[in-house]
């Protein structure tokens, strides 16, 4: 603050206005008279703005006159201000809360004075104080005429919407400070940490930032101001809209910098959708390449109306247009979308469009792991996909997936959809083989773009943004993002890594970018192992980088020679944004004689139609064009509270891994546990093993549930019954004579296969699945260990020829069977016991099959001791049954011997329960 001392100037009088101030005071004190406040309650603070400073300026009065108010707890305001046209030049300043309240002429209603929320802070404060301008160049002078509060002092000022407001240099810090995507309470620490004094609240800088952005609109609206900042910054821009309202459909724009990229770095481009940036719900196709310091660029950014062929089709021929014609893609990465896909095929016909590892990896897990019921087997399974996916030759593919199907056949669901799903249609997107075959710099996923829209998303901060503010966003990080692409090129060019200075690197330093060299000096270290054997090399960093390969390299260091310049691809020697084949020659002429000729030979109607074009061509911010409507749902009660989350909806893979249980498949049906006590129908198991059961799901109850739940439990999906059925006939045939051993006869055999050849929607009583005989045909033929469980019989079923694997790669499945009539599928927890092997199995097993029972043997034991010696349960195939008994059921038995009943017949087909053995 600029003062001046009253002793180096001339002597002031206040003759001029003594009468005035003698009248003001004269209104002062009838004031106090008829307040007639308390003397305790009137605050004297005279001697605080009692002053002969003579001031420099008006402004530098006004201010020291306000800095001493806060400092003593009151607010002063400027109340009246004269120019001095007749007079001298003066400035009253008072008590922000001096006068009255005065009735709006639209608020005269008593009711509406009594709102609630409404009130006053006027009391009439009685204080004043004058400026005067003396006759000496700009200077001015104070005099006290009142300096009594009729209110106590205020203890903090941060409530004083007056003593809060921002000084000239605060609007312009937040002016810039909103410009630069600062947060607004960071640009209230910012503004407070220049003024140690300032009392702003959070209220002032969103008014202060809402009324910057209203002067700085200038009454144009969303779309016109868009237009308006997407013309001054040089933008290329296009935009489809509804004709019958003028609602914009699909809008592209690209920065001219990143245009520039887009032609020194045309090679790889990736492209990827995102969802919650804007209040329209409308998706944003965000497209990306990679420079030759390796760093991401934004190409466009694409808002859809839909992501359909058409939409899709209309971005990438925009895309096109901004290219030139010898520099167009070699490879695009996109994810299945299948429209997308669709796109790029037919405006890139040339271009390889692979498609992105990590969904494809990660679809594989949510549609797959669910089928798995221990977390090491999926594991194990996944290494087998990724050694599958990385290999390197065609017949190493070939062998990978034989492998892959021959170790997971008992997990046919799951081999299933990798190959019909992935593999079959799309492997030359996506498997090693194929795809290092073409150049992708090493981009075969969309992780870039994914890193892209998760940067975009943080500064976004709302998914109820509009297209301008989501602008100002993304114009701001491109900014960033440029300069940062910039300076990589310096360094590469001025920088020399230590590393790189080995006399092989002699043509390479300066010339190509560093993250080049660093691939290429990796290839070097292998070229002492490979040497100049190509085989072995297998030249993935030449086909797929572009740069020397191993076998390459060591013919040079045999030869004495350095890495030529012209070995390394033109991707990695830009390192600059400048594009050679700039036509200087590109003008309108033609175009605008065209439209003068049109205008020419058009009516009037026509004539207003085709300048109201021009105009907005020539004129953005003059556009008419609306905003698309916000989509509202159309279902349930609406919402109060507006989500203003940008974080997507959770993947199918996501959900499956935080709800996928790690030892058992129970949670493949549902993501929380059900408590023991609902799940329906566990009385029907013995009491010992209920803590053990995780989850029991029911199937179908139509005569086949049994080979519903198998289905089920294999992966196949429970629709999959008939599949088993076929699996079990094929199986007693081609092992005829082993199963006329086990079950005892040929009849028996035929009978099996009898009931099983059903194939219709219903299955009759004769037609369903019995056990124990079906146990080893299911174990046998999917090589897995069954267990079956009920309330009367509970047995193990092990296959009869294979050879065990490891334990790891044992797969335990669990079949129940409930009510005397309906199977269902269990699921045991990893720790459960297991009841006792079938005898058939140790009588008629293979002897290389004996290894499968030995994981079992403590599980096996634990299942005894927990069900004791007086339990029910019958946990051997065969009774012994009462000769009466028997006698009494002879016509149940008449047409098969009493024997073979006693041997083969289950034991809950009998009827009336005797006393176990």
């Amino acid at each position: 603050m600029a003062l001046k001392n009253s002793e180096n100037d001339v002597e002031i009088s206040f003759e001029t206005v003594e009468k005035e101030e003698e009248k003001e005071e004269d209104e002062v004190q009838m004031n106090l008279d008829h307040n007639a406040a308390p003397l305790q309650q009137l605050v004297d603070i005279s001697d605080a703005f009692s002053s002969n400073e003579i001031f420099c300026s008006r402004d530098a009065l006004i201010e020291w006159a306000r800095n001493v108010g806060k400092r003593n707890g009151f607010v002063i305001v400027i109340k009246r201000s004269d120019k001095g046209d007749s007079r001298k030049a003066r400035v009253t300043l008072a008590c922000e809360r001096g006068g009255t309240y005065r009735h709006a002429k639209n608020k005269s209603n008593v009711e509406d004075l009594n709102r609630k929320g409404t009130g006053t802070k006027k009391c009439d404060c009685p204080f004043k104080i004058i400026g005067v301008k003396l006759t000496s160049n700009d200077d001015w002078s104070v005099k006290v005429v009142c300096g009594f509060h009729n209110h106590r002092a205020a203890k903090q000022l941060e409530g004083y919407s007056y003593a809060g407001r921002l000084s000239d240099g605060e609007k312009t810090i937040l002016s810039d400070m909103t410009k630069n995507l600062v947060k607004p309470r960071n640009i209230l620490l910012s503004i407070k940490n220049h003024d140690e004094y300032n009392v702003s609240t959070m209220k002032t800088i969103y008014n202060a930032r809402h009324k910057h952005r209203l002067l700085n609109s200038a009454g144009r609206w969303q779309m016109q101001q868009l237009m308006k900042q997407l013309n001054e910054c040089k933008y290329v821009e296009w935009h489809r809209k509804d004709e019958s309202n003028d609602c914009v459909r699909d809008l592209f724009w690209a920065h001219p910098t990143s245009i520039q990229l887009l032609n020194a770095f045309c090679s790889v481009l990736i492209m990827d959708c995102t969802y919650k940036t804007n209040r329209y719900r409308l998706p944003l196709l965000e497209i990306v390449g990679v420079t030759s310091t390796n760093l991401t660029f934004s190409v466009a950014f694409v808002y859809l109306e839909a992501e359909r062929v058409d939409n899709y089709t209309w971005a990438m021929e925009k895309l096109h247009s901004l290219m030139f014609a010898d520099r167009l893609p070699n490879v695009i990465v996109t994810d299945r979308e299948l429209a997308l896909m669709n796109a790029v095929r037919l405006v890139f016909p040339t271009t390889t469009n692979l498609l992105c590892r990590w969904h494809i990896s990660k679809n594989v897990l949510g549609n797959c792991k669910k089928l798995f019921e221990r977390k090491d087997k999926w594991e194990a399974f996944m290494s087998a996909w990724s050694v599958l996916v990385f290999s390197s030759k065609e017949d190493d593919y070939e062998r990978n997936l034989r492998s892959l199907t021959t170790d997971y056949y008992t997990y046919p669901g799951a081999v299933k959809y990798v190959t019909e799903s992935w593999l079959t249609p799309y492997k030359e997107r996506f498997v090693a083989a194929w795809t290092d075959k073409v150049m992708h710099l090493g981009n075969v996923t969309t992780n870039r773009a994914e890193s892209a829209h998760a940067k975009l998303k943080r500064h976004l901060g709302s998914s109820q943004g509009d297209f301008e503010s989501s602008w100002n966003v993304i114009n701001a990080l491109i900014e960033l993002q440029h300069t940062e692409i910039k300076a990589s090129f310096e360094r590469s060019i001025s920088v020399v890594e230590h590393q790189f200075n080995n006399a092989m690197f002699k043509e390479l330093r300066g010339m190509v970018s560093r993250a080049s060299l660093n691939m290429i000096l990796m290839e070097f270290k292998r070229a002492t192992q490979v040497e100049i054997d190509k085989g072995i090399c297998g030249c993935v960093n030449r086909t797929s980088y572009g740069l020397p390969c191993a076998h390459e390299l060591a013919e040079l260091i045999k030869e004495g020679r350095t890495i030529p310049l012209d070995s390394v691809h033109s991707h990695w020697r830009k390192l600059d944004t400048v594009t050679d084949n700039v036509s200087s020659e590109l003008t309108i002429t033609t175009e605008i004689d065209s439209i003068l000729r049109q205008f020419a030979d058009c009516d009037e109607a026509g004539k207003i139609a085709l300048k109201r074009k021009l105009r907005e061509l020539a004129c953005p911010a003059t556009t008419s064009m609306c905003p698309p409507l916000e989509k509202v749902k159309g279902k349930g009660r609406p919402s109060l509270k507006i989500n203003l989350s940008t974080k997507r909806a959770p993947s199918l893979f996501e959900i499956v891994e935080s709800a996928h249980d790690s030892t058992s498949p129970a949670t493949a049906c549902s993501v929380k546990l059900p408590k023991e006590k609902k799940l329906k129908y566990i009385k029907c198991f013995p009491h010992q093993i209920r803590e053990h059961i995780v989850n029991i799901v029911d199937v179908k109850a139509d005569g086949h549930c049994g080979y519903r739940s198998i289905a089920g439990l294999l992966g196949m999906g429970e629709d999959g019954w008939g599949t088993v059925r076929q699996d079990l006939v094929r199986e007693l045939h081609t092992f005829h004579d082993e199963y006329v051993q086990l079950y005892g006869s040929i009849d028996r055999v035929a009978e099996l296969v009898y009931s099983l050849s059903w194939f219709d929607s219903f299955a009759p009583y004769d037609r369903w699945m019995t056990l124990p005989d079906m146990g080893h045909l299911i174990a046998s033929r999917y090589n897995i260990v069954l267990v079956h469980l009920s309330i009367r019989q509970c047995l193990t079923y092990l296959p009869l020829r294979s050879v065990s694997p490891a334990p790891l790669h044992h797969k335990l499945i669990a079949l129940g069977f409930v009510e005397d009539c309906h199977f269902v599928q269990v699921f045991l927890d990893s720790t459960s016991p297991i009841p006792p092997i079938a005898c058939n199995w140790r009588n008629y097993r293979y002897q290389c099959a004996r290894g499968w029972e030995i994981p079992y043997v403590p599980r096996i034991e634990a299942f005894r001791s927990s069900l004791g010696t007086n339990s029910n349960v019958a946990t051997q195939e065969t009774i012994d049954l009462d000769e009466t008994w028997c006698i009494y059921n002879r016509r149940m038995i008449s047409n098969c011997s009493l024997s073979y009943f006693l041997n083969h017949v289950p034991l809950f087909y009998i009827p009336i329960w005797p006393v176990f053995l």
